[in-house]
C-alpha cells in the first residue's frame, strides 16, 4: 500500500469518526452566535427524567436541530427528541417530523411518538393550526395515524389509550376519524370505556350511550352512566337505572361519583337505598362524595 493510500485511509476514517461524533459536540449557531449544546445533553436529560434540564436544552437547540434529532440513527436520541418536541413553542410545526415515527416498527418509538402527537393535539386547537399555517393534510395524516394505532387490536393497550386520548383532545381536527362504533365494539373494556368518555360528543344519540350502559363490563357501563347523568333529557324506556350502573361490579370511583348527583336528586326509594349502600360499602372517595352530597341537602 502506498503512503498516499495509507494517508487517505486514516484521513477517511478520521473524517467518518468526526462526522459520527458531530452530534455530541457543542456548535455555534451562525445566526445567533450562541453556543448550542450537543445532542448528548438532550439524551442525558431525557434518560435522567430531568424535565427542567430537558426544557433548557431543548430551548437552546431550537426546533431545527430537534427536528433533525428525530431522524437520528441513534434510537436514544430519537426518544429524547420525542420527549423534547412538546416543549418547543413551535412544536406544532414538527408534527410532520413526528408522523413517520407513529408507524415505526419499534414499539417503544411508536408509543413515544403517539404520546408526543397526542400532547401536541391537546395543547393546540384548530385555530392554532390555522395560525401556524399547518397544512390540512398534515393534521389529517396525524389523526389518521392515531386512529390506526387506536383501532389495532394487536397494539399495546397503553399506546392505544394514548392514541384515543389524542383523538379525544382534537374533536375538530379528528372528528371524521374517531371511529366511535369500532371502538365501542373493541375487545378490551379499557378501549370501550375510553371511547365512551372521550369520543362520544354531547350530540351523540342517547341510544348509543344506553347501549354502552348495557356493556357486560361494569367499568364501561358505569362510564356510560356518568355520561347519561350529565344529560338532563328524559330517560329512554330501555335505559338501565343509574343506580344499577353505580353499583355494578368493576365500576370505577370517578364514574360512580359522576352518577351520584342524579341519585341524590331522585326521590325513588331504590335510589336512596343505593346511596346508602355506596356510603357504607363504596370506595373511600365515593363514601366521601356521598357524605358531601348529604351535607348539601340538609
Amino acid at each position: 500500500m502506498t503512503s498516499s493510500r495509507v494517508f487517505c485511509t486514516f484521513a477517511c476514517l478520521a473524517a467518518f469518526a468526526a462526522s459520527a461524533q458531530a452530534g455530541d459536540r457543542s456548535a455555534i449557531n451562525r445566526r445567533t452566535g450562541l453556543v448550542e449544546p450537543p445532542l448528548s445533553d438532550l439524551r442525558k436529560a431525557a434518560e435522567r427524567g430531568d424535565r427542567a434540564e430537558l426544557a433548557r436544552v431543548t430551548t437552546r437547540l431550537g426546533p431545527a436541530r430537534v427536528a433533525k434529532a428525530l431522524q437520528d440513527s441513534d434510537r436514544r436520541t430519537v426518544l429524547a427528541a420525542l420527549d423534547a418536541v412538546p416543549m418547543l413553542t413551535s412544536a406544532i410545526l414538527l408534527l410532520e417530523d413526528v408522523l413517520p415515527l407513529i408507524a415505526s416498527t419499534d414499539e417503544g418509538l411508536r408509543a413515544r411518538a403517539v404520546h408526543t402527537a397526542s400532547v401536541i393535539l391537546a395543547t393546540n386547537d384548530s385555530a392554532r393550526f390555522e395560525e401556524w399555517e399547518v397544512a390540512e393534510e398534515t393534521a389529517r395524516a396525524i389523526c389518521q395515524a392515531l386512529a390506526v394505532v387506536a383501532a389495532n387490536e394487536n397494539e399495546a393497550l397503553a399506546t392505544r389509550l394514548l392514541a384515543i386520548q389524542g383523538l379525544s383532545d382534537a374533536p375538530g381536527l379528528c372528528a371524521a376519524l374517531r371511529k366511535t362504533a369500532e371502538f365501542l365494539a373493541a375487545r378490551a373494556p379499557e378501549i370501550r370505556r375510553a371511547a365512551v368518555l372521550g369520543l362520544l360528543s354531547d350530540s351523540t344519540p342517547r341510544s348509543v350511550l344506553v347501549t354502552a350502559a348495557k356493556d357486560r363490563n361494569g367499568s364501561v357501563a358505569a362510564a356510560a352512566g356518568a355520561r347519561l347523568c350529565a344529560r338532563p333529557a328524559r330517560p329512554l324506556p330501555t335505559e338501565p337505572p343509574l343506580r344499577q350502573l353505580a353499583l355494578a361490579e368493576g365500576a370505577l370511583p370517578e364514574d360512580i361519583i359522576a352518577i351520584l348527583p342524579c341519585l341524590a336528586a331522585s326521590k325513588d326509594p331504590a335510589d336512596v337505598k343505593a346511596m346508602e349502600a355506596l356510603k357504607s360499602r363504596g370506595p373511600a372517595s365515593v363514601r366521601e362524595a356521598v357524605g358531601h352530597l348529604h351535607e348539601k341537602t340538609r
